[in-house]
């Protein structure tokens, strides 16, 4: 929470994908105007990150635990999970600088970085977001790239 980049490479099966899509959750569906995108090498993908992980979360979480007037069925969508009483959501965007150059995030996960071609594109429109006051976090498996350039700080 406390670092504006986070970088992770992990190997497959350690569930890091599971535990950071967990954590931007719980930021956008506890607090305030979060702003957060969940990032992959195809639209498919971002989707399945927004429907299957983090809307399988929530919908299986006690009600209680619910901002106020949301319904998965309603607020849980191909690539948006809408928290409207707390103005706060997560969308699932392709791969890509363009993807995000216009918006300013408050949070943002990439998934597989290092398999994304575009990843370098992403990570310079990405700058706003890091120097004012959100989070970025890549994660990937091993691929040579931009991700392990970053990683080894070349």
């Amino acid at each position: 929470m406390r670092e504006p980049l986070l970088l992770v490479p992990k190997s497959r099966q350690i569930m890091a994908t599971w535990l950071f899509t967990a954590l931007y959750l719980w930021d956008c569906q506890f607090h305030q105007g979060r702003y957060v995108y969940f990032q992959s090498k195809k639209e498919e993908d971002a989707a399945y990150l927004i429907k299957d992980r983090a809307g399988f979360i929530l919908e299986n979480q006690p009600r209680f635990l619910w901002p106020k007037d949301f319904e998965p069925k309603r607020d849980i969508s191909y690539c948006r999970i809408n928290f409207e009483s707390n103005k706060s959501y997560i969308h699932g965007i392709p791969e890509g600088g363009d993807q995000i150059r216009s918006r300013v995030p408050s949070g943002f996960l990439s998934d597989e970085s290092a398999f994304q071609p575009a990843f370098r594109e992403a990570m310079e429109a990405l700058k706003p977001c890091i120097t004012g006051g959100g989070r970025v976090t890549c994660l990937s498996s091993a691929n040579p790239g931009f991700f392990q350039e970053l990683i080894e700080d070349k």
